[in-house]
């Protein structure tokens, strides 16, 4: 969507519209859905082997060394806060806080899980989790299980991506991988070792089927990057620290912004006004975070139905590719999804109406994403561009209608979509 209008007032409207009667009982899940999301920073999720490197990916993020190095700690939730703080959580669920970061008192308390709190300007825009293991297939797995379900952004730390690895990955869900980037995280040590280029090489067809992109990041000079006197921006961008910060961070506004589109077409839908008194917000009495529990996971989007289902998107003569590898690509991937949808369309009837379209509308946000990456003025690329921004408009409407229609209609859109594509390539 475009020219949103006032942003800022997104979340009072939502609070102001759950309030009686306003909204049908069925919609106002969704409502609470959006309110959450758009209450909290994206939720980044740093994942690996132990002694793949999370550790000083983090301290990256937030531009000194917070997280000290061989401290053991448990799994680390990082956000921002006015001051600096620690709060714990035993594996007994008894939460006590530290004033200042004092990780010699963490160690002492054998605590489960952390939040770090931090006046860093970064946090505002994203939480950082560091999810910490023994490294036990079946611990990483719990953890994975875990974290998966409170994370918009995966970040998988390796050096090798080898097949234990893998297996543990394939438990992630196609969704969450178009949000999940590989990050070889040692790629100085690689590189001495003369096998950052091959392993990069290597690993190019596994990143095209499981991950958004892949990274390689000399973790230790990006952190040195950051002195007392500011960063130094040349070594930052060799580092390779400069272009995944940004790519995340660009990433991270894109969700944001989907998440303000659904809300802004929600509001318009069930006529809130732009103007309303913003009703006094309840205190949050979250449960404290266990690895293990108590992940926090999204409400279904329902509402009622509209009153026919949303046209296809309208096809335009199409205009000669100037990057034809771009759209094969997005064909590509098109065929990959297509498949796995193809197999919740054929239970459709059983609840599952819902996670088509959820999954249509990520495949649409991918696609988005890809096509932004585009810098050869391609004018058919451009013109794809507008076209995806109707289907996320499509899309998100959908989102919020019960029953099986708008499933077979999300799909009927992306089918169309990769004919268009294929139209692009022939033409």
């Amino acid at each position: 969507m475009k020219d949103n209008g006032n942003d800022d007032r997104v979340i009072d409207r939502l609070r102001w519209a759950l309030e009686g009667d306003r909204l049908p009982a069925n919609a106002k899940d969704y409502a609470t859905h959006l309110v959450n999301r758009l209450s909290q920073p994206v939720r980044v999720s740093v994942l690996g082997l132990p002694g793949s490197g999370k550790s000083e990916l983090v301290n990256m993020f937030a531009g000194h060394r917070v997280l000290p190095k061989n401290a053991a700690l448990p799994t680390t939730e990082l956000v921002w806060g006015p001051t600096e703080a620690i709060t714990l959580t035993s594996s007994t669920g008894i939460v006590s806080r530290i004033d200042g970061i004092d990780f010699d008192q963490v160690a002492r308390s054998r605590a489960a899980f952390l939040k770090v709190e931090l006046p860093i300007e970064i946090l505002k825009r994203i939480n950082m989790l560091e999810v910490v293991t023994d490294g036990g297939r079946e611990d990483i797995e719990s953890a994975v299980d875990w974290a998966v379900r409170r994370t918009d952004i995966a970040l998988w730390c390796t050096q090798g991506f080898g097949a234990a690895e893998r297996a543990v990955w394939r438990r992630v869900p196609d969704g969450l991988k178009d949000h999940a980037f590989l990050i070889l995280s040692k790629a100085d040590v690689l590189s001495a070792e003369k096998l950052l280029s091959a392993r990069v090489t290597e690993l190019e067809s596994v990143v095209a089927e499981e991950f958004h992109s892949m990274f390689a990041v000399a973790t230790l000079q990006a952190l040195r990057a950051h002195g007392a006197s500011g960063v130094d921006e040349s070594m930052f961008h060799a580092s390779g620290g400069a272009a995944l910060r940004a790519e995340l961070l660009r990433h991270a506004e894109r969700g944001r912004r989907a998440d303000l589109d659904s809300a802004h077409m929600f509001l318009a839908r069930y006529q809130v006004p732009e103007a309303v008194a913003a009703p006094e917000a309840a205190e949050a009495t979250e449960p404290a975070p266990s690895p293990v529990a108590n992940a926090r996971e999204a409400p279904a989007p329902v509402a009622a139905p509209v009153s026919k289902p949303a046209a296809p998107v309208a096809v335009e003569t199409p205009k000669p590719v100037a990057n034809a590898a771009l759209f094969t690509e997005a064909v590509r991937f098109l065929k990959r999804r297509g498949e796995g949808l193809a197999g919740i369309a054929a239970d459709l009837g059983e609840g599952n109406a819902k996670d088509l379209v959820d999954s249509c509308v990520d495949v649409v946000e991918h696609l988005t994403d890809l096509f932004a990456q585009d810098e050869t003025g391609c004018a058919a690329a451009d013109a794809f561009m507008d076209e995806l921004a109707e289907a996320s408009d499509m899309m998100i409407l959908m989102q919020v209608e019960d029953g099986d229609g708008p499933a077979a209609d999300a799909v009927t859109l992306l089918l169309q979509l990769r004919r268009d594509l294929e139209m692009q390539l022939a033409a």
